[in-house]
């Protein structure tokens, strides 16, 4: 029923309920021996339902001047129903889904319609109906072409993109004016003192208090009972209820029609449906023109509730459903009924899920719905005149209490503040600004919202010095110390995600702190890193040169990597000058940027002051002994030249190397052949001692980028020191042991840097 689906957007509550897979598991138990009887029961329940809704939403869009239309409006809207429910019963890749009218829409071109009979107030009554109907099949036509086209191109997806909070809150707006709507239809454009001082005015107002009462009663009925034929028999009740009445008073149908206790049509009304050609001969276009921004309001607020109801019912049910192929089935669905004046629809959650539970799976209960519904067709305007009004707007009233409830009240606690009040303050837009004025205040505060919580997400990845971010190169122990001493001149900021003028502000504020942190050693450089930035605005390249002038008053050099072509193109057109400037420079990675940091803080030592031989080399690195140079004499002199592979990927790890004067490189070869360059290797570095311990074979190749020396020393060498010479063994697995600790110590340092 459609008070059970009061939000056609429910998927959210479905899909975060724990329980929904339990019960869908229970909804699969259906009888079998019930084959016919449980889809014949459906149908007469959702007749019964679709009969009473399209009464009150024909009562709340032809109300006032276009009460002349209320007859066929009932008419088309039940054929409506009845062209969805068949077209989503024969074509959906869910067999037994429900199609229906949406309430929210119904709400949504009710305001719009309203709003064009003001506009045609000195225009004949059938060209304010043949608008109305106009405006409902433009709706459903425009509908209906947006799902096909979305679904023809695969972009179902891109539509959950749409913010929650203004989904929720169009939906709780479509509540009040669904209720706004019912009020309207009882009491008309009355002013407070026609309420209060007039008798018909006095005869409204009483009205207007029947039907509240009666979407109390209808609200606590479903509040208390979960059966499918509670609304039924409350709609069925209270109109028994009210024919009891009049007999026992004494009042006949004429006179309750004055009293505007029946809808002001004759009771015998017959069948009646908007001709097409009539409609567009007759309708006028410019007035349907000004309800465009609600129809597409209208389309793309379905497109949403089509998408999350088949998302939902995804879970409840443990069935993958093409959400595509359902919009394109739907598409066509509303493009149909869009072309007899309908109005627009797609399949109902609830309403589904109450078939499953009552064992009718199958594609026979909705082609039984529609069924059940066109029996009802040719009787539409006889039971239209006979439903009291104050059931009609009742249930709407009904019908906006629950879209309130369900997506202002309960969202309140499953969204962050400042997300539901985004919720509340559409539906308050509407009031006080018009379904216009509040979808256009509910985007916009959503539009505030994203731009302030995606400012408050962190664009710095990493924040370092050189101390815990270093190059790829492989610097012996003395070098890393100097860098480790120096390394806090260098700033290295790795940064993340999309830049605009709300999250490049970070980066300043990031670097103007360390200029003003005394506590540490001065800036020299400052490395911004853009490999994982995905592009920026021109608010956001501005901020660049903000930086950059706020550097060249510091004296710190600018280093920015791995910038894009359309990075680097916006950095230029707002004033950075990579060629010229000597304050800023780039470098094609961060690898690079660390290396030229690195390369001009070692710059002032020379590694011959540093060390005069081999023996001194080793003395630095694992302390004094007597033994050295008869260390250095156990190893074997080779001679690289560029080119030179003296590691091999995949061959035994039996020997250890020092790496004396030269260059060397450490590479890998891809699986396309391509060989990538790991690290470099500068002269005072060990290679090849994790090999000495483990064995296996190599993992990588080890060449000579210059003219290079090195010594090596064999495996089956160590092991015949371990037996005949343990001391000087034991300063071969020092020299491992302090390298391995000097390598342990950068990756825990760079570990750590990342997890800050």
């Amino acid at each position: 029923m459609n008070v059970h689906n009061a939000a056609p957007v429910p998927d959210r509550k479905v899909a975060i309920d724990p329980a929904l897979p339990h019960r869908a598991g229970h909804v699969a138990a259906a009888p079998a021996s019930m084959p016919l009887v449980a889809p014949v029961l459906f149908a007469i329940i959702a007749g019964i339902d679709g009969l009473g809704t399209s009464i009150a939403f024909a009562a709340l869009i032809f109300a006032g001047p276009l009460a002349a239309g209320f007859g066929m409006g009932v008419g088309v809207i039940l054929l409506s129903s009845i062209i969805i429910a068949l077209f989503i019963a024969l074509r959906s890749r869910y067999p037994s889904s429900i199609g229906q009218v949406q309430e929210a829409s119904i709400a949504i071109l009710a305001t719009s319609i309203a709003a064009a009979a003001v506009h045609l107030d000195a225009a004949p009554d059938d060209v304010k109906v043949a608008t109305a109907f106009a405006i409902l099949g433009t709706s459903a036509v425009l509908t209906g072409a947006l799902f096909w086209i979305f679904g023809r191109c695969r972009f179902g997806r891109l539509v959950r993109f749409m913010p929650y909070p203004v989904v929720a809150g169009f939906l709780a707006g479509s509540g009040w004016l669904l209720i706004q709507g019912a009020v309207i239809m009882i009491v008309g454009e009355r002013s407070a003192v026609e309420l209060f001082v007039r008798p018909e005015g006095q005869q409204a107002l009483a009205n207007l208090y029947v039907s509240i009462v009666f979407a109390v009663v209808m609200v606590f009925a479903l509040r208390r009972s979960t059966s499918p034929l509670t609304m039924p028999l409350v709609m069925l009740g209270g109109a028994g209820l009210f024919y009891i009445l009049l007999a026992v008073i004494g009042v006949e149908a004429g006179q309750a029609r004055a009293l505007q206790w029946l809808p002001a049509m004759p009771a015998g009304q017959g069948f009646a449906l908007p001709q097409p050609l009539e409609v567009v001969a007759i309708a006028d276009w410019s007035t349907v023109l000004l309800a465009v921004p609600a129809v597409i309001s209208v389309a793309l607020l379905g497109m949403v509730g089509l998408l999350l109801n088949t998302s939902g019912l995804e879970v409840a049910t443990r069935q993958e459903i093409d959400a595509d192929a359902e919009l394109r089935t739907t598409g066509v669905a509303n493009v149909l009924v869009g072309g007899l004046g309908g109005a627009p629809g797609f399949t109902g959650l609830s309403m589904t899920l109450l078939a499953n539970r009552m064992g009718a799976k199958a594609r026979s209960v909705g082609i039984a719905t529609a069924v059940m519904l066109a029996l009802m067709l040719p009787f539409a305007g006889q039971l239209a005149g006979a439903m009291p009004t104050f059931v009609a707007a009742g249930l709407m009233i009904a019908l906006g209490v629950e879209l309130i409830r369900d997506w202002l009240w309960q969202s309140r606690r499953q969204l962050p503040l400042i997300e539901w009040l985004v919720v509340l303050a559409i539906p308050l837009g509407m009031i006080a600004f018009g379904f216009i004025g509040g979808m256009a205040l509910g985007l916009g505060l959503s539009i505030v919202t994203f731009v302030y919580n995606y400012a408050r997400l962190s664009v710095i990845r990493v924040n370092a010095s050189l101390r815990e971010r270093k190059s790829s190169i492989d610097r012996p122990p003395a070098e890393n110390s100097l860098i480790e001493l120096e390394g806090e001149q260098v700033q290295v900021l790795e940064l993340q995600e999309f830049l605009f003028f709300g999250t490049a502000e970070q980066v300043v504020e990031a670097i103007r702190g360390r200029l003003q942190d005394r506590t540490r050693l001065s800036l020299r450089f400052v490395v911004i890193d853009f490999r994982r930035v995905s592009g920026m605005d021109a608010a956001a390249a501005a901020t660049f040169a903000k930086i950059r002038n706020l550097l060249a008053g510091s004296d710190v050099q600018l280093i920015l990597s791995s910038l894009s072509p359309d990075i680097h193109q916006a950095l230029v057109r707002n004033g950075i000058d990579f060629a010229n400037d000597p304050v800023v420079a780039s470098e094609r990675d961060l690898d690079h940027a660390l290396e030229r940091c690195e390369e001009r803080l070692l710059s002032a030592i020379s590694r011959e002051e540093t060390w005069q031989d081999v023996e001194d080399y080793l003395a630095q690195t694992i302390g004094p002994s007597t033994r050295l140079k008869d260390l250095v004499a156990s190893m074997q002199e080779i001679r690289l030249q560029p080119g030179d592979r003296f590691i091999r990927a995949g061959e035994p790890g039996d020997d250890l190397f020092l790496l004396w004067t030269g260059r060397a490189k450490v590479e890998a070869v891809l699986g396309n052949g391509k060989r990538l360059r790991l690290r470099t290797v500068k002269p005072g570095v060990v290679l090849g001692e994790i090999a000495i311990y483990r064995g296996g074979p190599r993992t990588a190749d080890v060449v000579a980028e210059l003219p290079s020396t090195a010594y090596r020393l064999a495996r089956r060498q160590l092991r015949y020191l371990e037996q005949a010479d343990p001391e000087l063994a034991l300063l071969v697995h020092r020299l491992c042991a302090t390298t391995l600790a000097e390598r342990l110590t950068i990756a825990n340092r760079v570990v750590q840097a990342l997890h800050e």
